[in-house]
């Protein structure tokens, strides 16, 4: 491979990267991470200057809200699955039942 071949492909791969790293979407991301990066700083300082028995407090509290929305979760997907074997079952009850009755009916 000659020289002058190898720089061109440098040099495409450099407009590429200019093009990826000046494109809106991923300065939006970038932002986005350093927003959260900076609330969860400034999350963990106010934390940190608690005193002992706040420390203590604001985590029991932040545990309680965790497992409840968890809970909540488990629940929901739960529910939905009771919710699809209950239809499983009707289903299938209304095959068994009603619809070998209804074909009784067009025989006659």
């Amino acid at each position: 491979m000659n020289p002058q071949n190898n720089f061109n492909w440098q040099q495409a791969f450099g407009e590429l990267k200019a093009k990826v790293e000046r494109s809106p979407l991923i300065t939006q991301n970038s932002d986005s991470y350093q927003a959260v990066g900076t609330f969860y700083n400034q999350l963990l300082d106010k934390f940190q200057r608690l005193p002992k028995p706040g420390q203590v407090a604001a985590f029991a509290v932040g545990a309680i809200i965790v497992l409840t929305v968890f809970n909540s979760v488990v629940q929901l997907i739960s529910s939905l699955m009771t919710l699809a074997v209950l239809g499983v079952l009707i289903y299938i009850a209304y095959k068994l039942a009603i619809s070998p009755q209804s074909s009784n009916t067009n025989d006659k």
